[in-house]
């Protein structure tokens, strides 16, 4: 296979503006529509889900909704700001873009499909699809599986998942909505910036 520079985004967080989307989002969703689930069995049910281990219209009922409101739910995520910048950036640069995330398969799969993110994706490895979420060293070698040796950049917007990559030999940085120069964090901004002097 072509060596090809690469590089892997996270999706909430990094490529979508909620950090915690179930927190930021499901939760005052659900509790709108009158749903009573406890936020612990709420994460709990959330987990299997995002792991492939329960059907998503067993999980909507589950919470005692009609899966009919998962658009309606879907449509509360969107873009952090500069993502499709950074996007067309590294389309123009002939750079390999690909996501790993946690994440509903079927979410993963229409969000992609709202924002026309495959336009601009080389692929997309999610949770519910593997069966394993980060930052479980599984997560990041079906990535490399994936796409068949080790990218050059991981960018997560979470400390511990930005460890685990680099436990295992990925360069790894972590991305900040409000990026500090100090504590090496980047946004979609300084992201070129570090990719054009660091990715040669």
């Amino acid at each position: 296979m072509t060596r090809k520079r690469t590089i892997v985004l996270d999706a909430m967080g990094v490529i979508f503006r909620a950090q915690d989307d179930v927190a930021e989002l499901l939760v005052p969703f659900i509790n709108k529509r009158g749903s009573t689930m406890d936020t612990n069995k709420l994460n709990t049910l959330y987990k299997k889900t995002s792991l492939g281990l329960k059907n998503v219209d067993e999980f909507w009922r589950e919470l005692g909704l009609s899966p009919d409101v998962e658009d309606e739910y879907l449509a509360l995520h969107e873009l952090n700001r500069g993502c499709l910048d950074f996007l067309a950036f590294a389309r123009k640069e002939g750079l390999d873009v690909w996501c790993l995330s946690n994440d509903v398969s079927r979410w993963s799969l229409k969000l992609r499909e709202r924002f026309a993110l495959n336009d601009y994706f080389n692929g997309f490895v999610i949770s519910g699809d593997i069966g394993y979420r980060k930052p479980s060293g599984q997560a990041y070698r079906c990535l490399i599986d994936r796409i068949g040796y080790v990218p050059d950049l991981f960018v997560d917007d979470r400390s511990a998942n930005v460890s685990a990559a680099q436990s295992i030999g990925i360069r790894s940085i972590l991305f900040d909505a409000n990026p500090d120069i100090k504590s090496g964090t980047v946004d979609f901004d300084t992201l070129v910036t570090f990719v054009n002097q660091s990715l040669e």
